[in-house]
């Protein structure tokens, strides 16, 4: 495959080669002519010019840019220089120079490519008679030159880039000078130069596996040592290009293993995360570890972010313990690096559109129908008058304020435009380093008052106080905003079943809209008018800090402690509105607003503090490598819920407790009070960088638990084997293996994510009679559980890493088995508890078992740089203990032993009712249903027989179910399982990108499969109702008398469920394909940048979330339910740095 690629070498190569064959000829020449040569064709060079009283330094800056050649020269050579004033184009360098030194007392010699400058009639000054320039091309293994490779003489901060054709020149010193090559994924080289003027380097592509320094719990490890499950994504070659503010959404198809899911797509909302599946029947979501300590993800931008780590077995997530039972994600920010100070500007702005919207009946007339013939096959009366409906009729096409046809998302969804900016700026010098960043999002919302905006500061700093000692502050403050409607959107998409279409959702002069038609259900509404019934503020304040200290008190010691702080403070002002809804037609109000005003205030306040310390001792002893770790946390989390509620409010305008002059309710709770102490350790050992050891343990004590359990140990042990370090991998790795690991690791880990006080007795609030007097007092609610204890999960994993092909194609394999026990869960409680409820009890567990698969192929074929990736997690899940034989059932989700998590459970349907053949086979199945056991009559032929159809007897247009358990009844009886449960099965992506000279380009598809959910509600149902929205598709495929074609949905009927009862037809597929991403980028070249005094700008367009291809009928399958759904993205941006 390999040969496939291979391509012939450029003209300018082959023309470089011959070069070279003459120089050995020219050796037997003179050092004068050589000289002579070098000065002609560096004096030949052409630049253009066009200064006005410039200084000579200034001009020679210009021309260095321009051509291959240096300036030498003093400050105090320079001193009495006048300003020059030059316009020339494409001159050769020599002519410009005599009009450079024109009337300045001064001359030039040239040594090599350098000019020294030098006073008139006067020697050189400050000239070494060992300064020469080196000159050379760098190409890669398959002789392809490489532009922009950094060349560097070392330790003198001497430094050039190679051209577009892979050539360089550099000035050295000394003969025993050291160049550096270094560039993007080739491994660096250092060449000395000895007596060469020509250097001419092939660079090797670089290993990211032998390479990379993976961040990891309490450290970094290099990624060929490590011996868990840990997944690195480089999330700043997409964060600053991609139109995602949370990081959640971000981590999309980027880690095997790792199921991203946006349950609610509205602005400012995170997507839910899933390691290796659902191991509990609680709180499944990983661990949040940013920067050493627990965080949330939504208060962390994007663009702060240098690396993120998913530990996703117990090996790698042990030393988190009893927080690490649903694996760990770790966070790194980015910190300020030793060197000349930069801003960085990343921002875009991204236009948004609505994708998917389900097709809804929007013709009045058709509607009105529709509901008649429903009542009709109902047997009931007529909801409309056929005089109304004529009506209708007759004014088809007119002033739509009078005679809508209306479509639920008329109105609702916009399209809008959001914006990104982030400036960071980094820098600092050997003792002080320092990265700022600020970072605005606002996103105004597809739906009206749903906006969110959000303001961020980010300053890291550190400063290496001695050679021992290294102190540093980490802090980030966070300001969101969000549009009180964002309140609304659960219930405004459960009402939005009530915007028929004779509903005009709202007038031009700000008027909304109830129904038209007279004979309507007035509680028709917009779900416009919805979302906007409350108005207030919602705003979010958080401060995360971290203060740290580094100590090296001798070699191999390292020792770090830290302390943090975090606040997070939400206030929330809620209004209710007064808008009232009108009939434009009579232009008469229909339903006022006359809802009694109030105003409320909520304050939700947050308070972490954490300290932890560690420290690591590491020694080499011949071929074995140590290193111990030991620390030990503490932390408390403080949480206060206070809302306060004041009826009378005199105008919704006023948004003070005493603007209103009613009753004042408060209700304050301390939420949450709880601690935890920990103690852990780890020790790696590695024999001869082949055979590799980790053992982790740690001790936690958590206050949620009674003394008696409450401490938990957490072990795991780990190991590695690097085969292709072997003796007898020699051969292959000349060829083409170049490493081949082997993991394995087994361990315990933890979940304390219970209730804080699920361990003791629950009491309430009473007022009793006592000497007929009301006397306040308290009474048992639940029985404490003085056995509460850990949620304990237990993963063993085989793991393979390897890359091959000169590190083109580098991947993983990972097989693992996650066991979950002492699961809590809610038990029946016996009778003679009375009114007293039990404590979740230890008492279910769930198994995952799964395969995942990483691969990445990365090359070149000529000046075409490309890269095609692609990940792969294979997941089963089932619970093992749960009740025995009972189950726990949430309308069509089961939880039952031996099954998936919420798999669903329904009745399953054999075929539409269509022909007179279909009729009389239901005649016959009751004519033969089985005899009423508990008929006491004694002749057969006169026995009671059972009710073969108790959902009521189905005609033509019904469903037939399927009379699963074979009993002669259709009931629920024969409800069955159906799906693998609510979560993938699988998950995939592909991603892929290539770049040519300044262009670039890269996409990513993703996709789920084998996962299932019953959808089935008011916007998909054939069973209507007065006021209700109907599905256009329903309706074009339902069965009614005299259809010639077959019926792909069940006749309709009005409020007559027989039809909708919880069946496999309305278990939707919710496996889909998208194409996340398509982007397309333009960088400036580095001449042009040079000029710009900026050492990067590049511009882009992205496609983000365009194309779906799935067979679910919801608004998307990645959103559970009716809810706002994830939005189409066309975005345009740039990245510059100066």
């Amino acid at each position: 495959m390999y040969e496939n690629f291979r391509v012939s070498a450029p003209a300018f190569w082959q023309r470089y080669l011959k070069q070279l064959m003459m120089l050995k000829l020219m050796l037997l020449m003179s050092l004068v002519f050589a000289f002579s040569a070098n000065a002609n064709h560096a004096l030949a060079q052409r630049a253009s010019l066009n200064v006005t009283q410039k200084s000579l330094k200034e001009v020679f800056r210009l021309l260095k840019e321009q051509t291959d050649v240096d300036f030498l020269f003093t400050e105090s050579q320079l001193k009495n220089a006048h300003p020059v004033s030059i316009s020339v184009k494409q001159k050769g360098l020599k002519e410009i120079l005599a009009l450079c030194f024109e009337g300045q007392g001064l001359s030039y010699v040239l040594n090599g490519n350098t000019v020294i400058v030098k006073k008139e009639n006067n020697s050189p000054v400050l000239v070494n008679i060992q300064q020469r320039t080196i000159t050379g091309i760098v190409t890669d293994e398959k002789g392809t030159s490489i532009p922009g490779v950094n060349i560097e003489v070392k330790g003198t901060g001497k430094r050039a880039v190679t051209n577009s054709d892979g050539k360089y020149s550099i000035s050295i010193d000394k003969d025993n000078a050291v160049l550096v090559f270094s560039y993007m994924g080739m491994a660096t080289q250092e060449v000395a130069v000895a007596s060469r003027n020509v250097v001419n380097v092939e660079l090797k592509a670089e290993s990211a596996d032998l390479s990379e320094v993976v961040v990891v719990g309490y450290g970094t490890q290099k990624k060929v040592n490590l011996t868990g499950a840990v997944a690195s994504i480089d999330i700043a070659k997409v964060a600053d290009s991609r139109p995602i503010t949370n990081v959640s959404s971000l981590l999309t198809g980027l880690a095997p293993g790792l199921y991203v899911k946006s349950g609610n797509a509205d602005p400012g909302g995170n997507a839910s995360l899933l390691i290796r599946g659902q191991g509990t029947l609680n709180n499944s979501a990983p661990l949040v570890i940013i920067d050493g300590v627990e965080g949330d993800i939504s208060r962390v931008s994007p663009q702060d972010i240098s690396s993120v780590s998913v530990l996703k077995d117990a090996s790698s997530a042990a030393i988190y313990g009893s927080r690490a039972a649903n694996g760990v994600l770790l966070i790194t920010t980015k910190q300020g690096v030793k060197g000349k100070f930069s801003i960085s500007y990343d921002g875009y702005a991204t236009m948004q559109s609505v994708g998917h919207l389900m097709p809804l009946v929007d013709n009045s007339v058709r509607y009105m129908e529709l509901l008649n013939e429903a009542a009709k096959n109902s047997a009931v009366a007529p909801v409309f008058t056929e005089a109304n409906i004529q009506k209708w009729r007759d004014n088809a096409g007119g002033d739509p304020l009078l005679w809508p046809n209306t479509n639920w998302a008329d109105g609702l969804f916009r399209d809008v435009t959001a914006v990104n900016h982030n400036v960071s700026v980094s820098g600092g010098t050997d003792k002080l380093t320092s990265f700022m960043s600020f970072n605005y999002a606002n996103n105004p919302g597809m739906i009206e008052n749903t906006g969110f905006q959000r303001y961020s500061l980010r300053s890291n700093t550190q400063l290496q106080a001695t050679s021992w000692l290294k102190v540093g502050m980490n802090l980030n403050g966070t300001y969101s905003t969000k549009d009180r409607g964002s309140q609304q959107l659960e219930g405004m998409f459960i009402n939005s079943i009530l915007a028929v279409p004779t509903v005009v959702p709202r007038h031009p002069d700000g008027r909304y809209g109830g129904t038209n038609n007279s004979e309507e259900n007035s509680v028709a509404l917009s779900p416009i008018f919805y979302v906007n019934q409350v108005k207030g503020t919602n705003k979010t304040n958080t401060l995360v800090s971290r203060f740290y200290v580094n100590v090296n008190p001798m070699e191999g010691l390292n020792v770090n402690a830290s302390y943090n702080y975090n606040l997070f403070d939400n206030k929330i002002t809620t209004i209710p509105t007064q808008n009232d809804r009108w009939n434009f037609q009579t232009n008469t109000i229909l339903v006022p607003g006359a809802v009694a005003l109030y105003v409320q205030k909520q304050d939700i306040n947050n308070v972490r503090n954490f300290m932890d310390f560690d420290a690591s001792y590491e020694k080499t002893l011949d071929k074995l490598n140590m290193k111990l770790m030991v620390g030990g946390s503490q932390e408390r989390y403080l949480a206060e819920n206070l809302a306060v509620t004041k009826q009378g409010l005199i105008d919704e305008n006023l948004t003070q407790l005493n603007g209103a002059t009613g009753v004042a309710t408060a209700t304050g709770t301390l939420d949450g009070d709880w601690a935890m102490h920990s103690y852990f350790a780890r020790l790696n050992m590695a024999w001869d960088s082949k055979y590799l050891l980790e053992l982790n343990i740690r001790r936690d004590g958590s206050s949620r638990f009674t003394q008696a359990n409450r401490w938990g140990n957490f072990p795991s042990a780990s190991v590695g084997w690097r085969i292709s370090e072997e003796e007898f991998m020699k051969s292959l790795k000349s060829t083409w293996l170049n490493d081949l690991k082997f993991r394995a690791s087994y361990g315990a880990l933890g979940n304390n994510a219970v209730g804080d006080y699920e361990s003791i007795s629950v009491l309430s609030s009473v007022l009793y009679s006592f000497n007929n007097a009301p006397v306040n007092g308290f009474y048992q609610t639940r029985f404490p559980n003085l056995g509460l204890s850990w949620e304990s999960t237990y993963v063993t994993n085989l793991g393979l890493d390897f890359s091959l092909f000169s590190n083109r194609l580098s991947g993983n394999l990972d097989a693992y088995n996650k066991l979950t026990k002492n699961i809590l869960i809610s038990l029946p409680a016996p009778l003679v508890n009375g009114t007293i409820s039990i404590p979740p009890q230890n008492s279910a567990e769930v198994q995952n078992r799964g395969i995942e698969l990483g691969l990445n192929w990365k090359d070149k074929i000529g000046e075409v740089g490309y890269f095609v990736g692609t990940n792969f997690t294979f997941n089963a899940n089932k619970v093992l203990k749960f009740k025995g034989s009972e189950y726990s059932l949430s309308g069509t989700s089961m939880i039952k032993e031996g099954l998936p998590i919420n798999t669903q459970y329904v009745l399953l349907v054999d075929r539409i009712i269509q022909t007179p053949e279909d009729v009389q086979w239901v005649a016959d199945r009751i004519a033969n249903a089985p005899f009423d056991p508990n008929d006491p009559e004694t002749d057969p032929t006169k026995k009671r027989r059972l009710n073969a159809f108790p959902y009521g007897k189905p005609e033509l247009g019904d469903f037939l179910f399927k009379d699963v358990n074979g009993d002669g009844i259709v009931d629920d009886n024969d409800r069955a399982n159906v799906g693998k449960g609510s979560n993938p099965q699988f998950f995939y992506s592909f991603t892929l990108g290539a770049n040519y000279k300044g262009f670039d380009f890269s996409a990513m598809i993703d996709g789920v499969g084998g996962i299932k959910t019953y959808f089935q509600n008011d916007y998909y149902n054939p069973v209507l109702r007065w006021s209700r929205i109907i599905n256009q598709e329903i309706a074009d495929g339902r069965w009614y008398p005299g259809r010639t074609t077959t019926a792909t949905y069940p006749r309709l009927l009005l409020n007559d469920n027989r039809n909708t009862r919880s069946s496999d037809f309305w278990v939707q597929d919710m496996s889909f394909l998208k194409i996340r991403n398509i982007q397309l980028g333009y960088s400036l070249q580095s001449n042009v940048l040079s000029k710009l005094k900026a050492s990067k700008i590049r511009f882009y367009a992205t496609l983000e979330n365009y194309f779906t291809f799935t067979k679910y009928k919801g608004l998307d399958p990645e959103v559970s339910g009716m809810a706002y759904p994830n939005v189409k993205q066309a975005v345009f941006g740039m990245n510059l740095t100066f």
